[in-house]
């Protein structure tokens, strides 16, 4: 693994971690519909971006 696929990798944890932390925080409750939507749609676009960080360090 290259210094560059190493750092790619990382940073895809990282995404993975703020995903995560998007998950947790739609599923609490008194939050309204608005602000659901935008957190769903930041845990997908942050994990869709960690899948790709480390889908591609493994090439």
């Amino acid at each position: 693994m290259t210094d560059l696929q190493w750092y790619i990798y990382l940073i895809g944890f990282l995404f993975f971690i703020i995903g995560v932390y998007f998950y947790y925080q739609k599923k609490k409750e008194g939050i309204n519909d608005k602000k659901k939507i935008f957190r769903n749609r930041a845990m997908y676009l942050f994990l869709t971006i960690a899948v790709l960080c480390v889908g591609y360090s493994w090439l």
